[in-house]
């Protein structure tokens, strides 16, 4: 099955239920959702959309933004229980090294924030290093500057486009963004980060390997009480992007990086491995990088 096949038969509610553009956010015909979702053979994802209020003809906005929120507050505790910001900081670091200071890394559809607000609060990266967080949602985006504000941090997040900032990021970064991306849209997403003069791109996602989909049966069902998150928790494992197909987008259309895999699928047992990220790096620093990450960098596939 190629990825528009995988997206086809494991469609994420979250990307259904609302719908924002660089312009705003749209309202979403609750009835025209779930006749689609039957009308291709996901009744139980058409029994999770009729289970949203309606307001109108229309999904009701604060249902499902309640959703969502509760959704990403259990995925902030599954990024918790895997060390997610360390990991990220350990790849960071030396590349953070090799650029002139100060840095400006974009976390984009960062949601709650809470990578940006882990690694703010560790200070894991340097004091002059500044992290934003950038999404479309805004409902997530104010959720997020709530907890920095509990949590005493000082976190800038933006509503709109990641790559029309007034200044633009030395560092590109994801976590769980790319697989809601169709295969033949991914080219553009690299592009765009490589145009805007970004030093390098790290994007996190779920690795697609032979036991990927169980796992994540077990641990939503385990760990996340909504429905929603559950749903869309297993089928974003049936919709990654395998190595390849990731490489070869880069490559494609964002020749001024070079594509590196940390973790590619079939390296590690698979059992450990269910975040991996594709890197995109400017030639010039890769060898540096690499250096950098000493023992980790064995781990490093240059495809």
């Amino acid at each position: 099955m190629d990825h528009s096949e995988a997206r086809a038969a494991h469609p994420e509610l979250s990307d259904l239920i609302v719908s924002f553009d660089a312009v705003g956010r749209t309202p979403v015909r609750r009835q025209d959702v779930i006749t689609a979702l039957e009308a291709s053979g996901h009744e139980r994802s058409a029994r999770i959309a009729r289970s949203i209020a309606s307001r109108g003809e229309f999904f009701d906005e604060d249902d499902a933004d309640a959703i969502l929120l509760r959704s990403h507050l259990e995925l902030q505790r599954l990024a918790e229980e895997i060390q997610h910001p360390k990991r990220v900081a350990r790849l960071l670091g030396p590349l953070i090294e090799l650029i002139d200071r100060p840095v400006r890394i974009a976390d984009i559809g960062c949601g709650l924030g809470f990578l940006v607000r882990a690694l703010t609060e560790s200070g894991a990266l340097g004091a002059d290093v500044e992290i934003i967080g950038v999404d479309f949602n805004r409902t997530l985006l104010d959720g997020a500057r709530v907890l920095a504000e509990a949590e005493g941090l000082d976190c800038e997040f933006i509503a709109g486009d990641a790559f029309e900032l007034d200044q633009p990021a030395d560092i590109y970064m994801s976590t769980g963004v790319i697989h809601h991306f169709a295969a033949a849209d991914l080219g553009a997403f690299f592009a765009r980060q490589a145009a805007a003069g970004a030093a390098a791109a790290f994007h996190f996602d779920v690795a697609p390997t032979a036991v990927t989909p169980f796992g994540a049966w077990l641990f939503h069902r385990a760990r996340m009480r909504e429905r929603l998150a559950r749903h869309d928790g297993v089928n974003s494992a049936l919709r990654a992007h395998g190595d390849q197909a990731l490489v070869d987008a880069m490559r494609s259309t964002a020749p001024d990086w070079d594509p590196l895999l940390f973790d590619a699928v079939g390296r590690r047992l698979a059992v450990l491995n269910v975040m991996r990220p594709i890197i995109g790096i400017r030639p010039d620093l890769v060898d540096g990088f690499v250096a950098g990450l000493g023992r980790l960098g064995r781990r490093v596939t240059r495809p």
